[in-house]
């Protein structure tokens, strides 16, 4: 779980990143940021009912993109609010395999 100052949490951050944020769409994640102006990123983790029906494989999903991000977090030192999405091919792919596609959509960020 990240800790409390690496989430997004309140709905007008949400906003705010929706409206006027830059986007990033890979083949397997879609990435919504914005400079924030604080020491550190933050980040919050999208799985829509369109990738899955089943609360338990978009929770699933969740819970390793947010590991792979917390593993990740001390080489991402850029200062943004991220919004992760999930995308249907993110299914049947390993944990490996997500986690090199995240990280480099995530350097990709500018």
């Amino acid at each position: 779980m990240l800790t409390r100052s690496y989430r997004l949490t309140k709905r007008e951050d949400f906003q705010t990143i929706f409206k006027g944020g830059k986007n990033f769409f890979g083949s397997f994640f879609s990435i919504r940021y914005l400079p924030n102006n604080l020491d550190n990123s933050r980040f919050a983790v999208v799985v829509p009912n369109k990738v899955s029906k089943k609360a338990a494989v978009r929770n699933k999903l969740k819970r390793q993109i947010r590991e792979i991000i917390k593993l990740r977090q001390d080489s991402l030192d850029k200062n943004y609010d991220v919004i992760v999405s999930a995308l249907t091919t993110c299914l049947k792919k390993d944990f490996d395999f997500l986690s090199e596609k995240l990280t480099e959509a995530i350097l990709n960020i500018k």
